[in-house]
């Protein structure tokens, strides 16, 4: 693989367009790399921000017929078998590689701080990010998101960077759903917690998964590296506490660093060896505060003093599509958040009762995965209870199968409506739901878009911002879903 990173060697990814595809275009990009790819949404604002750096975005049509000989195929687990463009690269004889073997063969250039969880890694790895390059790291940031207003994550090759070990720093945010994250081997790992989710990679077993995390963890150690894991989550800690160099931050007071959250005030209080460090963040909520204290430690342990990170952090300026801002609408906030898991769901709902407190809420949640939705079925409703008005859009599949879909949907809806009863708003065409919010909203209200699928594009019509990006493929709320699961591609 390493022969494969020779300056202007010629890459085309496949689903470029997805949050990981597009940080990894990127990266390649900056290291001297010649990239260019496809994606099904060719004209939307993540290719507006690669054209930027003169990377091509092309249609799956264009590409079929534009592959060349010398250039290497990276595909994500997100791309089907009969996508159009791998086949095209298989007959033309293209070398095809998975674009987590491209990303550890760069990793192994950088002084590496992984971040591994179920929830909160995205934000956690942009806090990590964004406070370094706060001060004066200029780090490479491989996050499956952006950093709202920022754009110093891919520094140039050349750029004047601190160094650690001989080595320039990446933050890079991994990916556990298909066990890819097995392949790196950094210098700092955090685990935010380990959830009971995409369970299909590892037999269905939740030991299996957590067999995964803690060999991810040896990783680091083997290299004398520091884990760094949420004492809250009892394997996570127990994983950490096995190995000789670890710190535990969380609520509990088994922690070594620990979080006391005040609800009331939307602040907290760090203590570490009986002192007491304030924060107040700008963005902030009890999740962010935690996900704050990992980052500063992570930090810390490149050589950066513990008080500048969260001085740094307490204007953290949050990651896109993470309780993002779209715009007002008469009165109106509307925001748009990637949640749809149960736990992240809680956590989000929380968030905006501290953000805006006191404000009617209106939720449109798109569930993700079959997979997720049929192990999770009845954690749905309780934690949906107590919102005001919920519209349930149709499971985005993210690229699975399943025979009677509809069926699952349906048990779904039957499920949230046990426990919401009249919140659930019925099902309609897309434009009526759309005019229904519109004349419904409550003055001062809030209506939050969630999930990691296409439902964001329905927020930005809502707004009625004029962008490609909210074409959406569909004409019922039933079914939000685009032509592939492309653009929730992570790492």
């Amino acid at each position: 693989m390493i022969e494969l990173l020779r300056p202007g060697k010629r890459f085309f990814l496949v689903g470029i367009c997805g949050a990981g595809m597009s940080s990894l275009a990127m990266l390649l990009c900056s290291i001297g790399m010649d990239v260019r790819g496809s994606d099904t949404a060719s004209d939307g604002i993540e290719a507006e921000r690669l054209a930027v750096r003169d990377i091509r975005v092309m249609s799956e049509a264009e590409a079929v017929d534009a592959l060349q000989t010398d250039e290497v195929l990276v595909r994500s687990s997100a791309i089907r078998p009969d996508n159009a463009v791998l086949l095209a690269a298989t007959r033309v004889g293209l070398s095809i590689v998975h674009r987590t073997d491209v990303l550890s063969a760069v990793a192994k250039r950088y002084f590496l701080i992984a971040v591994s969880g179920t929830h909160g890694k995205t934000t956690t790895s942009g806090m990590i990010g964004y406070a370094l390059a706060r001060q004066g790291f200029a780090p490479t940031i491989c996050v499956g998101g952006h950093i709202a207003g920022f754009d110093g994550a891919f520094p140039p090759e050349g750029a004047e960077r601190k160094q650690i070990q001989g080595r320039p720093v990446m933050v890079l945010e991994t990916d556990e759903s298909d066990g890819s994250f097995l392949k790196f081997h950094p210098d700092v790992a955090v685990i935010t917690n380990i959830d009971s989710d995409h369970l299909g990679a590892y037999g269905g077993e939740f030991v299996n998964l957590v067999r995964a995390f803690a060999r991810f963890a040896q990783q680091c150690a083997d290299r004398g590296g520091l884990i760094v894991a949420c004492g809250d989550d009892g394997e996570a800690g127990r994983i950490a506490k096995s190995l000789p160099r670890h710190i535990l931050y969380g609520q509990e007071a088994s922690s070594q660093v620990r979080l006391d959250y005040h609800l009331h005030t939307n602040t907290a209080d760090v203590v570490r060896e009986g002192l007491l460090w304030p924060l107040a963040m700008e963005r902030g909520d009890e999740k962010s505060y935690l996900n704050a204290v990992a980052a500063c430690l992570a930090c810390e342990a490149v050589g950066e003093p513990w008080a500048d990170t969260l001085h740094a952090l307490e204007g953290f300026p949050g990651m896109e599509r993470r309780m993002e801002l779209l715009g007002e609408y008469d009165g109106t906030v509307v925001l748009t958040d990637h949640a749809d898991h149960p736990t992240e769901i809680r956590a989000t709902l929380q968030a905006v009762s501290v953000r805006y407190p006191g404000r009617s809420l209106t939720l449109v949640l798109q569930p993700h995965r079959f997979s997720r939705v049929s192990k999770c079925l009845d954690e749905y409703g309780p934690a949906l209870a107590g919102v005001p008005r919920v519209v349930l859009l149709d499971i985005f599949s993210a690229g699975e199968t399943i025979e009677h879909r509809e069926e699952l949907d349906q048990r779904l809806r039957k499920s949230v409506q046990a426990a919401v009863g009249s919140a659930l708003v019925p099902q309609m065409p897309v434009d009526q739901m759309l005019d229904v919010l519109r004349t419904s909203a409550a003055p001062g209200g809030i209506v939050l878009f969630a999930g990691p699928g296409d439902v964001n594009k329905l927020g930005l019509r809502y707004c009625s911002l004029p962008t490609s990006r909210n074409a959406v493929q569909c004409h019922t709320a039933a079914s939000l879903e685009g032509r592939s699961g492309q653009e929730n591609d992570v790492w």
